[in-house]
């Protein structure tokens, strides 16, 4: 997600679980989500930027985008041509993809945080006063409260232990076997779940 120089999105960049668990912080954090299209399915085909100028502003605007990234450390010529055939070619999604492993599983959970979201009142709620966020850098877990949404994940590379509000019940789970016992919520590495309370 995000204009990169070479249009990758992150599901080229981390595993599925990690992709899953930024997701769920997009969709359940009080800010308005914004998705690139293919994105709700991890699509294969970057999400380049291509233009259609006339020959001078074409120019222009491929030399400013090789200069814009290169002060960011990119390399100049990493950076496709935003007027170059190819690069629209390349940025064309595969529609087909949604319906096979593993985009039907990322397209099944995009579709799940939507409905939570457009369900659940406190999840459009843009005040950043009802959001409370607790944390360990060292055990990598993070969870997010907002009202009676709760969005847990680790990063960790073994499992761990987190405390969550009495009376907790799962509502989304990836992987799906993350239970909670009556000593917490159990997270194994890159996983996310959202309880609730109600």
């Amino acid at each position: 997600m995000g204009n990169r120089a070479k249009g990758e999105r992150i599901s080229h960049l981390v595993s599925l679980g990690r992709a899953k668990i930024a997701a769920a912080l997009l969709l359940t954090a009080p800010f308005v989500p914004m998705l690139f299209q293919g994105e709700e399915w991890a699509a294969s085909a970057p999400f380049q930027y291509f233009t259609n100028h006339d020959e001078e502003l074409g120019r222009l605007v491929s030399e400013g985008r090789r200069k814009e990234f290169a002060a960011f450390g990119w390399n100049p010529n990493d950076v496709p041509d935003p007027q170059a055939a190819a690069t629209f070619e390349r940025s064309k999604l595969n529609w087909e993809e949604r319906g096979r492993p593993p985009h039907a599983e990322m397209l099944d959970w995009y579709k799940r945080l939507i409905a939570l979201r457009r369900s659940t009142p406190e999840l459009n709620d843009p005040d950043l006063n009802h959001v409370r966020v607790r944390y360990s850098e060292e055990q990598k877990w993070l969870l997010m409260e907002r009202g009676p949404i709760t969005v847990a994940f680790s990063l960790a590379e073994k499992p761990v232990q987190v405390e969550v509000r009495p009376g907790s019940k799962m509502v989304l789970a990836s992987p799906e076997e993350i239970r909670i016992t009556n000593r917490g919520l159990v997270l194994p590495p890159d996983s996310v779940a959202v309880l609730t309370t109600t």
